[in-house]
């Protein structure tokens, strides 16, 4: 029998991730990675002109290279025909902006625009747009927009609007060079097909589009700018919806790739909302954890009413006839890593070296000794700022407890279960607000390497934990949504279902909640709790609310 394939580009912050996946067997036949050689952007422009420190940016040439060279090596390393290639699907990271010419020439990449920090691309976490999301955020509660509820009840300065509202207001030759903004998911699909498209369920997610609304009303967009034109007229493309094909494999492209023209490509979606559907993740009530530099927590729902703090809901975001919420974590992985870098004693990497293993696993391990009942420290898990549910970035982290005794591996320790608080605060906010979580599936890096933080997040939630076998869940999502435009049927919510149904990743390891453990969580989560109430009232001059006053 012919192999048939689904090619999953997964693009990151760092790199950009393909995944074979056999049509028919659901086998992950191969991977590859290419990692961006600029990174992310910060500090300085690759020219050297200097940016501000909130700014995060990215070289598009990164990403157009990365397409090239990781698909030649998936091929190269599987050793499949391009022939056998039936399908593309596409993930990226979230409200990252990328300003395009007519052409689809991004911006940056035209002669003289070198040296403009507002063409490149805006990587999620670029936080330039702050004083555009607040009043984005002012006007919209004043004006008592329906929209703001659907997106946690705040505007996020990472969301991609905001970030648009700042290139018009701040570099005028880049805006007036620019034909639409796009998420860069969009951008690399129509550099793929020569179709300039916008994926429904990314635009749903970050850039307050409703379905059968649209954007945010061009009154409230000139009331923010001054009688400027309404940014969204900057926004070009039809609409393709979650699970269809947004075109086809041009030649030009194809020679790039390495396959045959003509080969259908789906439309974008969220980097963590591929994990969704590469894990199979697609009952009501399921909550997939998507845990690496940062996490995401993505709930499948019947229904569609804005939760406060939980940043996004829209329909089909993730899976076909059920709508997503997504709540998330700015700083998981990345903290530890802060910790590793910034406060871990040369004697314990010469101990890990001598053993022959990784700082984080000599980490863990000693980690993994001490009781639940001895852990006395306490953290915020507020290490680059608060998403959900305060959605406030300006927020810093706690660690309380500290003494001359404290050793290395508590406060390693105390950093995961600060972590696994702050996602039972989301949980909880899910909860409260009426939602059922049956499951939560854990996906990404971190649930493959730390059992012990998924017993911790098991017993500190009190829901069992699944996590998905796949190491690369968001790439095999994309590979499912390229298998799913493959196909040649006439395409329903049915048969994209079926489709994840059949191709969604299996289960590695399953943890049920200790329920000796799961006392001391619970009485440690209050103390948690109380910490996040005295220190979310933090002003941005670092003082507590009304305590100015009292001077």
């Amino acid at each position: 029998m012919e192999k048939r394939y689904a090619i999953g580009l997964d693009y990151g912050t760092l790199s950009v991730r393909a995944l074979l996946l056999d049509m028919d067997s659901g086998e992950e036949a191969g991977t590859a990675v290419y990692e961006y050689p600029h990174g992310v952007v910060s500090g300085s422009l690759p020219d050297g002109s200097p940016i501000p420190p909130e700014y995060a940016l990215a070289v598009p040439e990164d990403y157009l290279q990365g397409l090239s060279q990781v698909v030649r090596d998936l091929l190269r390393e599987s050793g499949a025909v391009p022939e056998s290639v039936k399908g593309i699907g596409l993930d990226a990271t979230s409200a990252t902006v990328i300003p395009a010419d007519k052409s689809g020439m991004a911006i940056s990449m035209l002669p003289g625009f070198e040296s403009s920090p507002h063409a490149y691309i805006k990587l999620w976490k670029h936080h330039g747009a702050k004083k555009y999301a607040e009043k984005m955020y002012s006007l919209a509660d004043n004006w008592k927009e329906e929209w703001l509820t659907l997106v946690g009840g705040k505007v996020s300065c990472e969301a991609f609007l905001p970030k648009t509202l700042e290139t018009q207001e701040e570099d005028e030759a880049v805006y007036k060079r620019c034909h639409t903004f796009l998420e860069v998911g969009d951008w690399l699909t129509w550099y793929m097909t020569g179709e300039c498209v916008r994926s429904t369920s990314m635009a749903g997610c970050n850039s307050f589009y409703q379905r059968g609304i649209g954007y945010p009303d061009e009154d409230f967009l000139r009331k923010i700018m001054q009688e400027s034109e309404p940014v969204t007229r900057k926004y070009k493309g039809r609409f393709v919806a979650l699970g269809g094909c947004v075109g086809r494999l041009t030649q030009r492209a194809a020679d790039r790739m390495g396959l045959l023209p003509g080969v259908p490509v789906a439309a974008a979606m969220i980097d963590s909302h591929a994990a969704v559907v590469g894990a199979g993740a697609d009952r009501v009530g399921d909550v997939t954890a998507v845990m690496g530099t940062s996490a995401c927590y993505l709930l499948n729902s019947h229904t569609g009413e804005g939760i406060p703090g939980i940043y996004s809901c829209a329909y089909e975001a993730h899976i076909p006839e059920l709508f997503g919420y997504e709540g998330g974590q700015s700083c998981v992985g990345e903290c530890l890593e802060w910790f590793v870098d910034n406060c871990v004693p040369e004697s314990y990497m010469k101990e890990a070296g001598q053993a022959g293993i990784g700082i984080h696993e000599l980490l863990q391990r000693k980690a993994a000794a001490i009781r639940p009942e001895q852990r006395r420290l306490v953290v915020l898990d507020w290490w680059n700022g608060v998403r959900s549910p305060l959605m406030r970035p300006e927020l810093t982290g706690v660690m309380t407890g500290l003494t001359i005794y404290t050793k290395t591996e508590e406060m390693y320790l105390a950093l995961m279960e600060g972590i696994c608080f702050g996602a039972r605060v989301i949980v909880d906010t899910f909860r409260d607000s009426g939602h059922s979580v049956e499951r939560l599936i854990a996906a990404g890096g971190i649930p493959m390497k730390s059992p012990l933080m998924m017993q911790m997040l098991a017993d500190i939630c009190g829901t069992e934990v699944r996590v998905c076998e796949s190491r690369q869940s968001s790439a095999r999502g994309s590979a499912i949504m390229g298998a799913a435009v493959a196909d040649g049927t006439e395409k329903t919510s049915r048969i994209l279902k079926d489709w994840i149904h059949k191709l969604g990743a299996g289960t590695s390891a399953v943890y049920d909640p200790d329920c000796g453990n799961r006392a001391v969580y619970e009485e440690k989560y209050r103390k948690y709790i109380r910490l996040k109430e005295i220190f979310e009232n933090i002003d941005s001059k670092g003082l507590l609310n009304g305590e100015e006053d009292k001077k």
